[in-house]
């Protein structure tokens, strides 16, 4: 056997291998394609390996003429592997692009298959022996051939460009993977290079189908390495595809270049990719583009249906100073609703918290209010007798505390019922709250009791007032059903600091008072006099 059909023999199991340990990885970026390369440079391999071992002219033309199906899909495959694992995820329409490779192969395989007919693609062949090749043919190539290596070489250089300027723009610690496959690139162009210009031939043919098949055998030590095919651009488009975000990339001509399995299913599924975006009828694109490409991140909100989007948009690389758009769409419509009924349940405290004030305060007034007369009853004593002491200190003007107390209360009751009794405290309230002035307060002390407390005023004042009171009560006797009842009421006036040293003092002098008018004869005024100002703390009638 021919040490060339060895290598090759070699070389096939080799790529059996790789392929085999490719399958293991699961999916990535272009992995169809990648099978794809390995099977056509398979196939050529294979077609050359049996063109080096046979030794019958008809038979080495035969398998020459095979070898084409390999010499045309590998270098499309080759392209098509390289650009989807760049990008980091599969190209738009993967499927159709695998086809027409595959159909361009076949085509070219048909072409060749039927050289004896038109002679395109050989136009002769004649035999030239060397003593390692002593069956080794010369083919004159025909036009269908130099079109098929234009074509081929086209592939080869748009794949070493694209994958020199991954490498240029790569992350450092992603720099080892992107020159391997800038190496694998190259090596089988320069490789077919070599032959076709310079007549090169290693073990005496043509070194292409080797290393368009040793190529993917340094990605097999880069896979086993240092995980070629599971760093940085398969990780990203494996993020990408899995983000629970809908994230679409439009380029800078109107089309969608990108969309992962979140952002189709806000669109019902729709096939996005390679659609213009004005297709879509979302307005969630930015107003003003030239924004974005300043450095700055635009971010609103977008409705479809009753979902509530987060869109952010920024501006991706620019490619031929065609500028690129990214949208990311996060759902926030759950949030909103939780933030809205977050609202409500806030509301509704405040308003339960409102409402008990209001209560506590209806509670506080119904406690220190007098049901009957709408008067202060005695509690709300305890919360002002010490701020009307402070502020009598402050000013330095007396408190006057004017106690009355209607006259015959329980022969009113017996004689004309509760009810006349209720209507003269009523009138008695009635009087004294129509005359209070600012910062007076005036209490039902209990039964037909009164007390007003008067800040910033002086006895002479008070007695005035109260002498007023007094007839007008006087003057509005209470109807009852056996005729008009007369009302009046004995007073009781003591001051602080005039009369009183505190102001537990200054009531019970003007109680005392009371009891005095009461004994001089009732309907009448006292005034508290000073303890020792008599000798024995009694009251003066006025």
């Amino acid at each position: 056997m021919q040490p060339a059909a060895v290598i090759l023999a070699f070389v096939v199991v080799g790529a059996v291998l790789t392929a085999w340990h490719t399958l293991r990885l699961g999916n990535f970026p272009g992995r169809t394609d990648y099978l794809m390369l390995m099977a056509s440079g398979g196939w050529w391999a294979v077609s050359a390996f049996f063109d080096i071992s046979a030794s019958d002219p008809a038979t080495k033309i035969f398998y020459a003429e095979l070898a084409w199906y390999g010499i045309v899909t590998t270098p499309i495959s080759w392209m098509l592997f390289m650009t989807a694992y760049i990008r980091g995820s599969d190209l738009p329409n993967a499927a159709l692009h695998t086809g027409l490779a595959i159909a361009a192969g076949l085509v070219m395989l048909t072409i060749a298959m039927t050289n004896d007919v038109h002679h395109l693609v050989y136009v002769a062949i004649t035999p030239a022996p060397t003593p390692a090749y002593p069956h080794q043919l010369h083919y004159e190539h025909g036009p269908v051939f130099f079109a098929a290596m234009i074509a081929i070489y086209f592939f080869m250089a748009l794949t070493a460009v694209r994958t020199l300027r991954a490498a240029i723009r790569a992350p450092r610690v992603h720099r080892i993977q992107f020159i391997g496959l800038l190496v694998s690139a190259m090596v089988p162009w320069a490789a077919n290079a070599a032959y076709n210009l310079a007549g090169i031939r290693v073990f005496g043919f043509d070194p292409t189908p080797l290393a368009y098949v040793l190529a993917p055998m340094i990605y097999g030590v880069l896979i086993s390495r240092n995980q070629f095919l599971s760093l940085a651009p398969v990780a990203i488009g494996a993020v990408v595809a899995a983000h629970p975000d809908g994230i679409l990339v439009v380029s800078g001509n109107g089309f969608i270049a990108e969309a992962n399995a979140a952002m189709r299913a806000i669109f019902d599924g729709r096939q996005l990719v390679g659609q213009p975006f004005s297709e879509l009828g979302a307005t969630f694109g930015p107003a003003d583009r030239a924004s974005l490409f300043d450095g700055s991140e635009l971010v609103h909100r977008w409705r479809r249906g009753d979902r509530v989007y987060e869109v952010r948009t920024m501006a991706v690389d620019a490619v031929r100073h065609s500028r690129s758009v990214a949208y990311v769409l996060r759902d926030i419509t759950d949030y909103l609703r939780a933030q809205e009924s977050l609202f409500v349940s806030t509301r509704l405290m405040e308003e339960r918290l409102e409402a008990n004030l209001r209560l506590q305060e209806q509670l506080h007034e119904m406690a220190h209010r007098d049901s009957l007369t709408g008067l202060h009853n005695r509690r709300i004593l305890e919360n002002i007798s010490g701020r009307l002491i402070d502020t009598a200190d402050a000013v330095g003007r007396s408190l006057v505390a004017v106690s009355l107390d209607l006259d015959h209360f329980k022969r009113l009751n017996d004689t004309y019922g509760h009810k006349a009794g209720d209507d003269a405290l009523v009138a008695m309230a009635g009087v004294l709250a129509r005359s209070l002035r600012p910062g007076e307060v005036a209490v039902r002390m209990g039964g037909e009791e009164f007390l007003v407390l008067m800040p910033n005023a002086d006895i002479e004042e008070a007695r005035a007032r109260t002498e007023a009171w007094r007839a007008v009560i006087r003057a509005q006797p209470v109807a009852t059903s056996q005729g008009a009842a007369e009302i009046t009421f004995s007073a009781g006036i003591s001051a602080y600091p005039d009369t009183a040293a505190s102001f537990e003092q200054m009531l019970q002098q003007a109680d005392k008072a009371v009891y005095a008018a009461k004994r001089a004869g009732r309907n009448r005024v006292v005034v508290a006099r000073p303890p020792g100002e008599l000798g024995d703390g009694r009251t003066r009638s006025a």
